[in-house]
């Protein structure tokens, strides 16, 4: 899979010369470079920074347009199936069609590492795929185009005849005292409990956040689970006490299922696409400190994060690569400070480690893993693009941010294209050819490398066709 020339640059520990800045970290400073910037998708830049303190950090993110009408947001659980993994890109690619393209992705909820299933609950197009309400906080999006982050819950109650009961949760493992729900991604049967009474039920209307569904029952209630799980259908199953709503009806029945969105404030929203996390770290701009919050959020690790800015118009997802000789990693509150840097008003800690990836279309993973390959995780966190395939190239960009040359150091810049969408098409146009002040060198290789002469600034154009670009290059000594 082809990875980012800045990955090479960080490994080498090598940065480009514009100027650094400072930022403070928890009371520590660093100094700042911007390694690279470009775009990457519609609407959405992709910028490497080198962090040098009390840590070393290598930092990637991606800042999103949200007023781009082209671009909404998806949750996707890997291989569509509860008890999976998948890396990040493989769920993007079996996802990419004709009309969407799924051009930036990173890993989302935590997981349990041997079953696969997400610790947290989930949403996708409006559908429940994962529904347990242990604490966690949410991420979700909608209709509105806002981003959302809180400690939500998912309101999940069953209607039979008089009786009014709220479901436990949706495609989780059964436990005592349960009302839960399984779809066909739970897998073919539930599980085996002599415990349980269920009912298989046909979806009159679909189950959806801020929909009340009807169903009817497609059979007589029994015992000891197996139940096979129709494709098209749902079985409810209660144990212990909650087995008092199963005995409560019989096949041809009519039932409705009542499914919400409810905020710490019992407001209602209605999101399409829900994802788990913990905590949430930033709230109008000031970093939390969580009474409870995990121990392993005060040590150095590589995160994952996602936020937006005040008016919740840009939306950033970021990676801090851990745990190796060159980036150290950092603790929760670190990483909180840093998305108020990149511009975050709020934002909302995703699962890290290893697991912590970034996925760009066309370009593979931008970070390094720090189990030195791209993991299989729960689910992931999409940008999108409602636009149909077109490799046509529409525009061009330098690949590298500013260049920093030696005098007499021959330089062919990698280019970038673009289709008309935004959607990076080509990863390294031919037949460019490229131009600069004479005062700054020499084009050679036919007009595809330079060769500059003297120190200073100096602007570089590349054409190809009728399609140009320029970019700033930095020539030393």
């Amino acid at each position: 899979m082809k990875r980012l020339i800045l990955i090479a640059l960080f490994v080498a520990s090598v940065v480009v010369s514009n100027a650094a800045t400072e930022w403070t970290l928890q009371g520590g400073k660093y100094m700042v470079d911007t390694v690279n910037h470009v775009k990457v998708g519609p609407s959405t830049t992709l910028t490497s920074l080198r962090l040098t303190g009390a840590q070393n950090l290598n930092i990637f993110y991606t800042v999103t347009d949200l007023t781009n009408p082209l671009i909404d947001m998806k949750v996707l659980k890997a291989k569509n199936t509860i008890f999976a993994r998948q890396e990040v890109s493989g769920m993007a690619l079996d996802n990419d069609c004709d009309s969407v393209q799924y051009f930036l992705g990173v890993n989302a909820d935590f997981f349990n590492m041997r079953r696969g299933n997400s610790i947290g609950s989930q949403v996708s197009d409006g559908k429940l795929v994962y529904v347990d309400n242990n604490g966690r906080t949410q991420w979700a999006w909608g209709d509105s185009r806002t981003p959302i982050m809180d400690e939500m819950k998912i309101s999940c109650t069953i209607t039979a005849g008089n009786n009014v009961m709220n479901v436990s949760g949706v495609n989780v493992e059964e436990n005592i005292d349960d009302l839960n729900i399984y779809s066909s991604l739970y897998g073919e049967q539930t599980d085996s409990n002599g415990n349980v009474l269920e009912v298989v039920v046909c979806p009159l209307e679909d189950i959806a956040i801020g929909k009340r569904a009807k169903m009817r029952v497609e059979s007589a209630p029994t015992t000891g689970g197996r139940l096979p799980i129709p494709t098209d259908g749902y079985v409810i199953s209660g144990s212990g006490s909650q087995r008092f709503l199963i005995n409560q009806i019989k096949e041809g029945d009519v039932i409705e299922v009542s499914t919400s969105e409810v905020m710490p404030n019992g407001t209602q929203i209605t999101p399409s696409e829900v994802v788990s996390g913990y905590p949430v770290i930033l709230r109008d701009g000031v970093t939390t400190d969580p009474v409870d919050i995990l121990k392993h959020l005060n040590g150095l690790h590589p995160r994952t994060a996602v936020g937006n800015n005040a008016d919740n118009t840009k939306l950033v997802v970021l990676i801090v690569d851990g745990r190796s000789d060159v980036s150290d990693g950092c603790t929760s509150k670190v990483l909180a400070d840093i998305m108020r840097y990149v511009g975050c008003d709020d934002a909302i800690n995703l699962d890290g480690g290893g697991s912590s990836e970034l996925y760009v279309k066309n370009l593979g993973i931008c970070n390094v893993p720090s189990d030195g390959k791209e993991r299989t995780v729960a689910n992931g966190l999409y940008a999108v693009a409602n636009v149909p395939v077109d490799n046509e190239i529409a525009s061009i960009e330098f690949a590298q941010y500013r260049p920093s040359l030696n005098v007499n150091e021959p330089y062919t810049p990698i280019i970038y294209g673009y289709n008309k969408y935004g959607i990076l098409v080509d990863t390294n146009v031919k037949g460019v050819k490229l131009s600069c002040d004479k005062k700054c060198g020499k084009i050679l290789n036919k007009g595809r490398a330079l060769q500059p002469s003297k120190e200073g600034e100096f602007l570089l154009t590349a054409k190809v066709g009728n399609i140009s670009t320029q970019a700033i290059v930095k020539v030393v000594k």
